[in-house]
């Protein structure tokens, strides 16, 4: 019975954890929207992944940028290709943060694409 239980439920989990990771990054990319600063980061690295059940390599730069404090950040974003291969390490990227969590941040693309979606100036 335990085992059944635990079948049925760790599906339920995945897709919850999932859903969740998904919501929280659109509430963080709505508050870049709303609440971003816009600053040039520098690309401390470039990887490429393959996930274990998808035969798509995910492209992944991993930016620093420093805020208005002058507190230095960094983050990991998956780009596609041609964006990907317009970085090199050590060159400067556009990137938005977050006025009020300096912590959140996207690649400035990311965020005039998501602007143009919501039709925000």
């Amino acid at each position: 019975m335990t085992t059944l239980i635990i079948g049925l439920l760790t599906p339920v989990l995945i897709v919850g954890a999932i859903i969740i990771f998904f919501v929280r990054r659109g509430l963080q990319i709505k508050e870049l929207c709303d609440h971003g600063i816009e600053t040039t980061g520098h690309v401390e690295g470039k990887r490429t992944v393959k996930p274990s059940n998808s035969g798509a390599r995910q492209k992944k730069l991993e930016y620093r940028y420093s805020d208005r404090t002058g507190a230095t950040h960094s983050h990991t974003s998956v780009v596609p290709t041609d964006i990907y291969d317009r970085y090199d390490e050590g060159s400067p990227i556009e990137i938005v943060y977050s006025s009020k969590h300096p912590d959140i941040s996207a690649p400035r693309y990311v965020i005039d694409q998501a602007r143009q979606a919501m039709r925000k100036p």
